[in-house]
């Protein structure tokens, strides 16, 4: 009984060990910069695309990650990091069938400052996706893997047997550099509050574009610089991670007039009242875009603001905003215009 049983599997699919091919299966994230913890593998049909089953293994070292026990057919392979609700802020929907699998940003209900018409969604955590297509067993690969001594098989048979070997996710977030230049910027407290309009809240991984949903994502700006020689005028920047634009991931081509991206910015002056004044900025023609080698794409938006902010005088009589706190933005809740 020994002999002839399956080799256990953490968490792997029932199987027929003579009905199924016995396929070894190995992972390098090297290149997309990711250390997960898990692997999930979601083989779909490629007679209607459905989910044929899934296999979960935990991330480690060995020559062989896992063995995954494929019966008679043919696939298309989708490979993640994690497992379906362990990715940080993004769920995991439609993967009852490929054409519907999709990754997306979880709904943020805690913004501050919020706007009651924009959908807030969290910074998402890393995602790494692999897509292998046309994997096929057939009863000759299912020989193959369980007979050593078998040697009489066809190239493409030897082939298939190793196709999940070495495995290179790409990492499919991508990361947002923004810097804006701002005149009487000694007159705000920091950070700034950052509405980002009209990005994509997620990926779907048949097309490898992100989604045509628009969202909102807010976030801090701070990293205050001061131009040379200038105590009022300087720049804000941060770096935060998202999906990106919507549908194409390098390029603004579906992006119509009714989904420009806008950077709104509301700075919180350094008045006793604590003022609120927004810069809005259609960026959708600022954004330029660098392919990275670990499958992400770096979006950078350089933001020149022509409209200073006003002059005010400051709480206490000295204070030019370096003592402002983060708890400042937790006692304001106001909507957008």
């Amino acid at each position: 009984m020994l002999s002839l049983s399956c080799t256990r599997q953490e968490i792997l699919m029932d199987c027929s060990c003579s009905n199924s091919a016995k396929i070894p299966v190995t992972t390098d994230w090297t290149q997309s910069g990711i250390t997960p913890q898990n692997i999930t593998m979601l083989f779909y049909s490629d007679i209607d695309g459905s989910l044929a089953f899934e296999h979960r293994y935990e991330h480690n070292s060995n020559e062989v990650h896992s063995y995954v026990h494929v019966p008679v057919g043919k696939y298309t392979v989708v490979v993640f990091n994690e497992l379906r609700g362990q990715i940080s802020n993004i769920a995991v929907r439609g993967y009852e069938n490929l054409s519907t699998l999709g990754f997306y940003a979880m709904e943020n209900p805690d913004v501050r400052a919020r706007s009651r018409d924009n959908s807030y969604i969290h910074e998402p955590g890393n995602l790494g996706v692999k897509i292998i297509r046309d994997f096929e067993v057939t009863n000759e690969l299912i020989a193959y893997t369980h007979e050593d001594e078998l040697t009489n098989v066809s190239v493409s048979t030897k082939s298939t047997s190793e196709a999940l070997l070495n495995i290179l996710p790409e990492n499919k977030i991508n990361w947002l550099d923004i810097k804006a230049h701002i005149k009487g910027l000694n007159n705000a407290r920091m950070p700034a509050l950052v509405d980002l309009q009209n990005i994509s809240d997620g990926y779907i991984v048949q097309e490898d574009k992100n989604t045509m949903t628009p969202a909102t994502m807010q976030f801090d700006m701070n990293n205050r610089t001061y131009d040379t020689g200038s105590y009022r005028d300087g720049t804000i920047s941060t770096r935060v991670a998202l999906f990106g634009t919507l549908g194409d991931r390098v390029s603004v081509s579906d992006h119509s007039a009714d989904f420009p991206i806008i950077v709104d910015i509301l700075f919180m002056l350094v008045d006793k009242d604590k003022t609120l004044v927004s810069r809005k900025v259609d960026v959708t023609n600022l954004i330029t875009f660098d392919k990275e080698l670990s499958g992400s794409v770096t979006l950078t938006i350089n933001i020149d603001i022509d409209d200073p902010l006003p002059d005010v005088k400051p709480e206490g009589g000295t204070d030019s905003g370096f003592g402002s706190e983060l708890e400042d933005w937790d006692e304001i809740d106001v909507p957008l215009s």
